[in-house]
């Protein structure tokens, strides 16, 4: 028994060294100029395999079953993920399925480390249950189906203020930013939430300047994509828009608003930004998990700082990289400059011209 033992632990200890060989061939062949940057981005997307292989070494090693089904689930979304099979938005869904790992260490407990097939089969019966759950996610029905909404309209009037503070701030779901057509609102829009949802506004007069805030406070802490916060912010005077999410999908569309400053962060999901053309404005996006995508206008000059961990890049091809920094053509040359810091721990970052 200690010799088959013994056997596996060797056999699952290649692994590791297998990993490592592949990654030192591939940084030598990068050093030495053998592989192109379009090369080399595609390799990078391979990055998710470092969980699948922790996720490998823990089954053939140790006959774990949580381990592995953390480490491939996470693995497989975001491999998915980095080749566009998958939204950055799902993971809204993905983490409501959370209780999956309370069976996972009920199933260990019970049968676990007994036996390398039994973990095998314990592994593929909780991605066999997560694969159906996502498949009643997807027709809308069981206990991943919408849940039931409840509507309010949020208006809240311009008033004399000549500049405005703005703090949005939804647990999760889906939010979407643009321009009012109410030119006598500060802000208007709908939010829908569940049943149990609570939203909460404040609204202060500062000499001129409106300050505003937006929140949601519910006990369900991974609501359905089914949630959403549809608002329209004032075009007629400068904003400072400060934007926050948990999980979801969050959509700026800052284009017809005059913007001095924008902070947006989220934790897991989806963020796209479209920057406006006008003042010069500086911003700060941030991202723990997920795609962030940034829209900028053709015409301007903008400088990037870019802090990135496990993360993919595409920058237009006209901008010049100096260290963590990405200048537009003619930056230093003009007077109106739009600065942003945008940082990302895992997951793609796209910086495109508005089309």
């Amino acid at each position: 028994m200690e010799d088959k033992h013994h056997q596996r632990g060797q056999h699952g200890g290649l692994v590791w060294p297998i990993i490592l060989i592949l990654v030192g061939v591939v940084f030598l062949l990068n050093n030495l100029g053998l592989i192109n940057s379009v090369t080399w981005d595609s390799i990078w997307q391979l990055w998710p395999l470092i969980f699948i292989a922790i996720g490998l070494d823990g089954l053939l090693r140790r006959n774990e079953i949580v381990g592995p089904v953390i480490m491939f689930g996470l693995g497989g979304v975001f491999l998915l993920s980095n080749y566009g099979w998958l939204s950055w938005d799902a993971w809204e869904t993905l983490w409501r399925l959370w209780p999956l790992l309370i069976i996972a260490v009920g199933l260990e407990i019970i049968v676990g480390r007994r036996s390398l097939w039994i973990s095998i089969v314990g592994v593929a019966v909780i991605f066999a249950a997560l694969l159906g759950m996502l498949w009643l996610a997807g027709v809308g029905v069981g206990p991943l189906g919408d849940q039931p909404l409840r509507s309010e309209f949020i208006e809240q009037a311009l008033g004399d203020a000549v500049r405005a503070e703005i703090s949005l701030s939804p647990i999760a779901g889906k939010m979407q930013v643009d321009a009012s057509k109410d030119s006598k609102a500060l802000i208007a829009g709908q939010v829908s939430v569940g049943r149990a949802g609570q939203v909460r506004s404040n609204y202060t007069l500062r000499n001129t300047t409106a300050v505003y805030s937006l929140s949601s406070q519910n006990p369900i802490p991974f609501p359905g994509t089914a949630w959403s916060w549809q608002l329209g912010l004032s075009p007629e005077i400068p904003i400072e828009l400060e934007a926050s999410m948990a999980v979801g999908d969050m959509d700026l569309d800052l284009g017809d608003l005059m913007i001095s400053g924008a902070d947006a962060s989220q934790a897991v999901g989806s963020l796209s930004v479209i920057l406006p053309a006008g003042e010069s404005l500086a911003g700060d996006i941030s991202q723990a998990i997920g795609q962030i995508e940034v829209v900028i206008p053709e015409d301007w000059s903008v400088r990037l700082e870019i802090s990135k961990a496990l993360s993919t890049l595409s920058v237009p091809p006209d901008f010049e990289r100096r260290g963590d920094y990405y200048y537009s053509p003619g930056y230093e040359s003009s007077g109106t400059l739009i600065d942003l810091e945008i940082s990302q721990a895992i997951g793609n970052i796209v910086i495109r011209y508005q089309r």
